[in-house]
């Protein structure tokens, strides 16, 4: 997300773009009575693989506790609000593929999440806010074929389609820092903070309207260097470029959870330029819009 997570939870408009590589899931009966079995990929490596009895979805076995119980809950939570999809199946094989590495933080939790709410034929907003912290803004996302306005009211998802092709987008690449964020705790940090940010969210808001319409990349910079500056204060946190990167030639903002998975990089340089600056300090996963972004137009 362009404009970040944090405010959104206090009803800001956000700007949000859903990524090309997505999150498959297949499922077909299993071949032992009473179990689900579930395999997750990445290519063609197995990151994870577990069982579950049915129908209490208990963990029988699993190769990582910590993503079993994650999982765990999702299943139980689906369940109950659709418990006819276990009730009508004696056993279940599930793969997933994932089309990014699990540890970049494109959104595999937010795609998993909507995946499993399909075959639960449940709304994925329900099982999110049943389950986690945060905005839900990436649900909308994994249910979008082009970019997005996003705005939590009221604890309801309130989203609209937008055209966001930006005409420098040759001069912007996504960065992948290295480290993934706890997106969970990064939210429950801050609502813990008991902040009130009326001001700020009328700020954030205005933000995202003005990023949408940017016609030059030296607004587009200067757009994202306010909202840093907003961020930076709400959370009483470092800016990224000043931490990090004070010698690159633009702009550098944190997307998502503050401080962890992707930048964006933004400079007059381009593309070529920029990927030469983020491998001189060994992040050499560097992204082009167009290989990243989805912006079909409607």
């Amino acid at each position: 997300m362009i404009t970040g997570e944090y405010l959104v939870l206090e009803g800001a408009l956000s700007l949000a773009v859903p990524t090309i590589p997505g999150h498959e899931m297949t499922v077909e009966p299993g071949m032992k009575s009473g179990t689900l079995s579930w395999e997750s990929y990445y290519e063609d490596e197995c990151w994870f693989e577990g069982s579950f009895s049915l129908p209490g979805l208990e963990i029988i076995k699993a190769r990582d506790p910590k993503t079993a119980s994650y999982l765990q809950s999702l299943l139980q939570e689906a369940n109950k609000l659709n418990p006819e999809v276990v009730e009508e199946n004696e056993s279940l094989n599930i793969v997933t593929k994932l089309g990014f590495r699990p540890d970049w933080g494109l959104g595999s939790s937010s795609s998993l999440i909507n995946n499993i709410a399909s075959f639960f034929k449940i709304d994925p907003f329900d099982l999110f806010f049943n389950t986690q912290k945060g905005s839900a803004y990436d649900i909308a996302c994994a249910n979008s074929d082009s970019p997005i306005f996003y705005r939590l009211e009221d604890r309801i998802p309130q989203f609209d389609n937008i055209n966001f092709t930006p005409p420098f987008k040759d001069k912007l690449a996504f960065v992948y820092s290295g480290k993934k964020q706890d997106s969970e705790a990064s939210v429950h940090q801050f609502l813990g903070q008991n902040g009130f940010y009326e001001y700020e969210k009328g700020s954030i808001s205005g933000i995202s309207r003005e990023i949408q319409k940017a016609q030059s990349l030296h607004d587009f910079n200067e757009l994202l260097n306010e909202h840093e500056e907003i961020m930076a204060r709400v959370l009483n946190l470092p800016k990224v470029k000043e931490a990090s990167f004070p010698d690159f030639p633009g702009s550098v903002k944190s997307l998502g959870a503050w401080g962890g998975d992707f930048l964006l990089a933004s400079s007059e340089i381009g593309i070529e330029e920029i990927k030469a600056y983020f491998s001189a300090v060994e992040l050499d996963v560097v992204f082009r819009w167009e290989e990243l972004v989805l912006d079909i137009k409607f």
